[in-house]
């Protein structure tokens, strides 16, 4: 078997629950397609760098799924890298030993079919943290081992948003220079494939012989201004041949929140500003995750 489950951007929460449904549509979606594993690529929660309750929440939700399950953190687990989004919340060792609780890695190696898949926290390129250094010696070390496989990089974020030379330091990218250092170490390593999420857009194509995935959300849709396709939903991908084969996966009822009306178009910067709103998370949510 060489299918995975690709699911992004879940933003679920003990206090918030407007994307709880999604989430659990999406489960549904994944246990029924008969796939090898499910990748669970970032933004878990929506407070998750300040909240041990969130980052627990998340952790017995994702038990619903099937099988084997691989979560990556995004900035809305552990924090972004500097200059980030909200400078309040920076990654740091606490917010990175928080998750590392909970899920137990922040990267993973996993060999299937023709390929060999490579997770990595993407919050930590430019962070300056030592975990950067180390997690850059295990990349290069697990391209060294893929032993002739095409390699996908999977994280939260896309390494840029239109060229490999954008200069603006954003939260929507990796920055510049962590991006410089790292895409010699990706050419050189055989990287034919980046899976990233964070933009809650789709977006599939070519870029300098490197095929650049972008997931759509479970949560909400992004913005049509970074040039995907603003999208709720979840895919699978096919490694079994030298080329990945994409498939949108159906999530029937699956709602297209707009976060700006759910923010009241600027009444709230942040979805943790808002009032409380849990999902009705005793039994009838967690259901068998919280036995």
């Amino acid at each position: 078997m060489s299918k995975i489950v690709f699911l992004s951007d879940l933003h679920l929460s003990p206090t918030h629950g407007f994307f709880w449904e999604n989430f659990r549509i999406g489960c549904e979606a994944a246990n029924a397609a008969g796939a090898e594993a499910v990748i669970v690529n970032g933004d878990l929660c929506i407070n998750g760098p300040d909240s041990d309750a969130e980052m627990d929440f998340a952790a017995r939700a994702l038990s619903r799924l099937r099988g084997e399950v691989l979560a990556l953190p995004g900035n809305h687990d552990v924090g972004d890298e500097p200059p980030g989004q909200d400078a309040k919340q920076l990654i740091d060792g606490a917010r990175l030993a928080r998750w590392n609780d909970a899920f137990g890695s922040d990267r993973f190696t996993l060999d299937i079919g023709a390929w060999r898949l490579l997770g990595v926290n993407a919050q930590l390129f430019g962070s300056g943290l030592p975990e950067e250094a180390e997690q850059t010696a295990w990349l290069a070390q697990q391209l060294a081992g893929a032993q002739g496989r095409p390699v996908a990089l999977v994280l939260h974020k896309p390494l840029f948003i239109e060229s490999a030379d954008e200069a603006e330091a954003t939260a929507s990218s990796l920055n510049p220079a962590p991006r410089a250092a790292l895409l010699p170490l990706l050419r050189a390593g055989g990287v034919r494939m980046v899976i990233s999420g964070h933009l809650h857009s789709s977006r599939d194509r070519v870029v300098e012989g490197i095929r650049h995935l972008w997931l759509p959300a479970l949560a909400f849709l992004g913005s049509a201004s970074h040039g995907g396709t603003p999208a709720v939903g979840a895919v699978t991908v096919d490694f079994a041949g030298p080329e990945a084969v994409v498939a949108d996966l159906p999530l029937p009822g699956a709602v297209p929140h707009d976060l700006a009306a759910l923010k009241g178009h600027g009444r709230y910067k942040f979805l943790r500003d808002m009032p409380e709103c849990p999902p009705g998370m005793e039994r009838s949510v967690l259901g068998d995750a919280a036995a």
